[in-house]
């Protein structure tokens, strides 16, 4: 489950039951995505949360042109703590969603019919910060520590588990004030969001994403439902062609980035620039590690495997699933990541 602290919505999205979605899924997504043949075909995606850096490849792939270039009008929802994106897609309402691996695996066993088609995240970046002065160099170190993080929370039970405690938690509320005055605190957070508000305040943090403990679930995968798979191939290798390209920009070329990041502020006010461009900066070691070096949005079998195995253990999963059930990467272009990542604009945070 991925957790940032809260916003302010930008859209008013109600969260579908599960009944109604699987009631409506038939009928709406094939009406939203009709086209002539000189028409632009309309898509909607649900964002993992709200318009931030996070989306930032898709924002640059609109930016400059690429879902026009191949006839698409691509809309983007924004997500939230409150949001569904696995009920909205099964429903029809949005053709594409966006979440971590284990909530693709959570819906599935739940009968909803989706499929991971890319992840952007090769390396999950949820983790936890400390502060720098206690010198903490490992989980290992944090055993004695008090774990601040969301009810639920998957990291912090797998974090125990390997070190033979049961950690001692508190509940996330969404603010860091209690970590900023007490450096026996080890904060849940992202490095892209929870890092900067600590440095905003004149708390230099050092950063362990729970990937290092051993429980890396692919994070800001892109999914939809079996039917829309099926009935739009092309559609969606269109998509994903563009996206990805957008992404490659994005991450390469302060010029893109910058489009890109402009139309992230004009959906989500409440981003500052600095805000955007630490993220931006912070964001991408996560998204071209490991396999993504070589095919961006890549995912194996190997890796849906061994989490499938991590959450029936972890009794997040009754019985487990066939990978080739859950993702499917075929319709994935083959773009590598970026061999040079330029440092963020001077003076942008």
């Amino acid at each position: 489950m991925t957790t940032r602290s809260p916003r302010r919505r930008m859209t008013t999205v109600a969260a579908l039951s599960l009944a109604t979605a699987l009631s409506l899924a038939s009928c709406a997504v094939s009406e939203d995505t009709a086209a002539s043949a000189d028409e632009a075909t309309s898509l909607d995606m649900v964002l993992a949360w709200y318009p931030d850096p996070e989306s930032g490849g898709f924002y640059a792939a609109e930016a400059l042109g690429y879902y026009d270039d191949i006839d698409l009008d691509v809309s983007f929802t924004p997500g939230g703590p409150n949001v569904s994106s696995t009920q909205i897609v099964a429903s029809g309402r949005s053709a594409f969603g966006m979440s971590d691996a284990g909530a693709v695996l959570q819906a599935r066993a739940e009968g909803i019919p989706i499929v991971a088609i890319a992840a952007m995240y090769q390396i999950n970046p949820v983790g936890v910060m400390v502060h720098a002065s206690r010198g903490v160099e490992s989980f290992e170190d944090m055993r004695d520590m008090t774990f601040v993080s969301q009810t639920g929370q998957i990291g912090p039970e797998w974090v125990g588990r390997q070190l033979g405690v049961e950690l001692k938690t508190q509940a996330y509320s969404g603010s860091i004030a209690n970590f900023i005055n007490d450096d026996s605190l080890v904060q849940q957070g992202w490095p892209t969001n929870e890092t900067y508000q600590a440095l905003e305040q004149g708390v230099e943090t050092d950063f362990f994403p729970y990937a290092e403990a051993g429980i890396n679930p692919y994070n800001d995968v892109i999914f939809t439902t079996e039917e829309f798979l099926a009935e739009n191939p092309e559609v969606v290798r269109d998509f994903l062609e563009a996206s990805m390209q957008g992404w490659y920009e994005y991450m390469s070329d302060i010029e893109a980035a910058t489009a890109g990041n402009e139309l992230l502020l004009a959906d989500n006010e409440e981003q500052s620039p600095e805000l955007q461009w630490y993220g931006w900066d912070r964001q991408r070691e996560y998204i071209v590690a490991e396999e993504g070096a070589g095919q961006l949005g890549t995912m194996t079998e190997e890796r849906w495997a061994t989490l499938i195995d991590q959450f029936v253990e972890l009794g997040r999963l009754e019985e487990p699933l066939e990978p080739s059930e859950v993702f499917d990467a075929s319709f994935l272009p083959d773009i590598a990541a970026p061999t040079e990542l330029p440092p963020a604009p001077e003076g942008s945070y």
